[in-house]
Parts: structure tokens; C-alpha cells; sequence
């Protein structure tokens, strides 16, 4: 697997495109974050009443939970840029140069998502970073481990969102519609099955466990948690459920990828 990451580095380490949107994607984190620091900042310095609504969402521990609700609107990011290097191999064909080379289909599926996961580890460590940069910066502040879990959630839900993205370049094999389903699905029409599910049809917590919400349900918003998330199941069960896509997403690309003509 070493060898194969290793090529696959090769692959990628050219692309302009992956540092583009690695890059903008690490400056957005940095940037959505700074923004709703200073936002909360403004607030409870024109209006101290606001702090009972608001609380202090970058202070220790909040921040860990802050950070990773506020990140995860930007993994759409990360999304885009490996249904491009997903679906670039289809385009050009070097797939089946793989193939031809040496490399077994489930070799070529499996080190896709194992880079996934290594981009994840380091979206994760920068998150972590940003909410110990903010953490710090909030006054009356001081570090703690309590509410690490939510570190651990920012890296499931990069995962899993991520693996969703790579499972439709599979699916579709053109990024354009690969990135539109991923879009529209994500921001829309998931949001409003949940709305249905939850409220319409009164199944509750039916509805937090489609493939993306279950993973946002982790990180909710700050405040807010029991009116937004009335019902929400306990975050062990999510999590399982979180791996459980992820699995689901290998599998069934796995078994999209070695069923069709190269």
C-alpha cells in the first residue's frame, strides 16, 4: 500500500488544481472561523446581553464543537477536488494504465480512499490548530481537553463526506455531473427529505440518518443543539452510523469499479 500511496502522490503533486483547493480550502477554514470569531466578539461588546444567546463558542471547550460546525460548510471543498482526481483518471484514461501495469481493480479503489483519509488526518490537524489559535485568542480562556470528541467528529465527517464525493466520480465518471449531484444533493435535497422525515411525516430521529446529516448532527450549531436537532440520537450511535456510510461507499464503488468495462 506504501508503494501505491507513494505513486498516487506522484499523480498528484503536479496538479495545480490540488493545491488550489488545498490551499483555498485551508485559507477558508482559517477565514470562516476568523469571521465568526469576530463577529461573536463585536456582538458582546456592542450588546453583553447577546453573551446569554451566544455564549462564548471559541472559548475552551466550546471551540473544539465551534470549529467544527463552522468548517464543515466548506467541505465541499475537498468534495470537488477528488471527484476531479477521480474522475481525471477516467478521462485519461491512466486507469486502465494502472491496470495494465500491475495494479489489481481493488488496488486502485483502495488507495483512492486511503489518500482520502490521509487528506482528512491533515484537514482535521489544521482544524484542530484553528481552534487552538481561537481557543487561545478568547479572553478568560484556558486550554482543555474537555470536548477533544469533537476533533475525532471533524475527522469522521471529513471522511465521510469526502467518500461520499468519490463514490459519485465512481457512479458517474464526469465530474460535471458528479459535482452537481454532490451539490444539489448536499444542500438541498437532503436537507429537505430531513425536513419531510422529521416533521412531516413525524419520524423522528428517522430523518438525522441520511449519509450527510448523520455526520452533520455530530457537529451541530453551538446553540441552539435542542431546537435545531430536537430528538438528535446519542453521538456513539451516529458515529457508528458515520463509519457505517463510509464503508457502504467503499464497497459499493468497489463493486461499481470492478463490474464495468475499463
Amino acid at each position: 500500500m506504501l508503494h501505491l500511496l507513494k505513486i498516487e502522490w506522484l499523480k498528484v503533486k503536479n496538479y495545480k488544481a490540488f493545491w488550489i483547493f488545498s490551499i483555498l480550502y485551508s485559507f477558508a477554514i482559517l477565514g470562516i472561523n476568523y469571521t465568526g470569531y469576530y463577529v461573536n466578539e463585536l456582538a458582546i461588546q456592542s450588546l453583553p446581553q447577546s453573551q446569554l444567546l451566544l455564549g462564548t463558542p471559541y472559548a475552551f471547550p466550546k471551540v473544539w464543537q465551534t470549529v467544527g460546525w463552522m468548517s464543515s460548510w466548506l467541505l465541499y471543498f475537498p468534495g470537488i477536488l477528488f471527484i476531479m482526481l477521480l474522475t481525471n483518471e477516467f478521462n485519461f484514461k491512466t486507469h486502465r494504465q494502472n491496470i495494465i501495469d500491475g495494479w489489481t481493480r481493488l488496488q486502485f479503489v483502495s488507495v483512492k480512499f486511503v489518500f482520502a483519509i490521509l487528506f482528512a488526518v491533515i484537514a482535521t490537524f489544521f482544524n484542530f490548530l484553528v481552534g487552538l489559535l481561537f481557543g487561545s485568542l478568547t479572553t478568560g480562556s484556558s486550554f482543555s481537553f474537555q470536548g477533544m470528541e469533537n476533533v475525532l467528529y471533524i475527522f469522521i465527517q471529513t471522511v465521510a463526506y469526502i467518500t461520499f464525493a468519490m463514490f459519485l466520480a465512481v457512479l458517474f465518471r464526469r465530474s460535471g455531473a458528479a459535482i452537481a449531484v454532490f451539490f444539489l444533493y448536499g444542500l438541498i435535497f437532503e436537507w429537505l427529505l430531513t425536513v419531510l422525515i422529521n416533521f412531516k411525516f413525524d419520524l423522528t430521529p428517522v430523518g438525522y440518518f441520511l449519509p450527510l446529516q448523520v455526520t452533520d448532527v455530530m457537529l451541530p450549531i453551538p446553540f441552539g443543539k435542542s431546537v435545531i436537532y430536537k430528538g438528535a440520537p446519542d453521538e456513539w450511535i451516529l458515529v457508528l452510523a458515520s463509519l457505517a456510510y463510509i464503508c457502504g461507499y467503499y464497497f459499493f464503488a468497489m463493486k461499481k469499479f470492478t463490474k464495468e468495462d475499463l
